[in-house]
């Protein structure tokens, strides 16, 4: 399963929200040395119920908007 993730680095909160069919992903981790992309990673591993090892980052790696691959 494929997932199109909006991803706001430096948030107040650790939250997944879905809006217009849309993923948000709100973390509080800089988009410095992959440690934003790691906690929204996390946060789906988390929301999905699956290993953190089972989610991939497909596409967008320093983009805003990424997809990831369960």
């Amino acid at each position: 399963m494929n997932l199109r993730v909006h991803v706001h680095p430096r948030a107040n909160r650790n939250e997944i929200v879905e809006a217009g069919g849309d993923l948000h992903a709100y973390v509080t981790a800089p988009p410095l040395e992959n440690k934003a992309n790691i906690a929204v990673r996390d946060l789906i591993a988390k929301r999905f119920d699956v290993a953190k090892s089972e989610v991939t980052l497909v596409r967008g790696a320093r983009s805003p908007i990424k997809e990831f691959e369960i």
